[in-house]
């Protein structure tokens, strides 16, 4: 399940406006991007605390070969809300590489990119999504309807978050009329390798379906991060320097 997936399930005043020629990224921009996707090359352990208006937990992932395992942290017991939502979370077996903004690139496209703000320490991104072959029908139409901004640290240069909001209304579902949509990931360089992995998701819908006001509110965090090998035993490494070795090896 990537973000757009995520997005599938449930506009920062303009400084000044360039434009990239399609198929042309900014330097910037374009490393950023190169970052996410090394992270992407690694299986990753994580925490994650999982909340919405129907359902809070926290849980552990180990990946293990072509899949992993949840191990349900808190609370204890479940309601039946959340042991279906949990239910829901254990079936992707590529969670991990969920946390990485590899999909970015997709996301982009081909698309023209526009800076919209910029300053000493970032830069806003934004592009209208385009359409991919991992996209359904439901998930393209609301692609219409949306922007998506990739904010870019400069320190760092990697990605800092990710946002995607709806410009106009729409309708999903041909029964709901979604007339806000603000979904935002936050990255941050993970400490033992310095690669950017998400560090908490939050979305937010509002709108009408059958006739009554919805208004939804989700949020997830990731922490305590543990490179792993496929396998799902640790990555024995201390620096970047080793994570570097351990991606020319793949």
């Amino acid at each position: 399940m990537n973000f757009l997936r995520r997005a599938g399930l449930g506009l920062a005043t303009l400084l000044f406006s360039l434009s990239a020629h399609a198929g042309e990224l900014p330097p910037l921009l374009e490393r950023a991007l190169e970052q996410g996707e090394a992270a992407n090359q690694i299986r990753w352990a994580f925490t994650s605390t999982f909340q919405n208006p129907d359902a809070q937990l926290t849980f552990r992932f180990t990946p293990e070969g072509e899949s992993g395992t949840f191990s349900l942290l808190a609370p204890e017991s479940l309601t039946d809300a959340s042991e279906e939502v949990f239910g829901r979370i254990q079936q992707d077996a590529d969670a991990d590489a969920d946390l990485t903004h590899e999909q970015a690139r997709l996301v982009i496209g081909d698309q023209e990119v526009e800076v919209v703000e910029e300053s000493e320490t970032h830069v806003v991104y934004r592009v209208r999504p385009g359409p991919w072959d991992d996209l359904d029908e439901d998930e393209a139409r609301m692609m219409q309807h949306m922007f998506a901004e990739l904010t870019v640290d400069k320190s760092t240069t990697q990605v800092s978050q990710i946002r995607l909001y709806n410009f106009e209304r729409f309708h999903a579902f041909v029964v709901a009329r979604v007339d806000r949509f603000d979904q935002v990931m936050t990255f941050a360089p993970e400490p033992l390798t310095g690669l950017p992995l998400m560090t908490s998701f939050r979305q937010e819908v509002e709108g009408r379906a059958f006739f009554t006001r919805i208004h939804r509110v989700r949020t997830e965090t990731y922490t305590d991060y543990r490179p792993m090998h496929a396998d799902g035993t640790e990555l024995a490494c201390a620096s970047a320097a080793c994570v570097q070795q351990f991606l020319a090896a793949q």
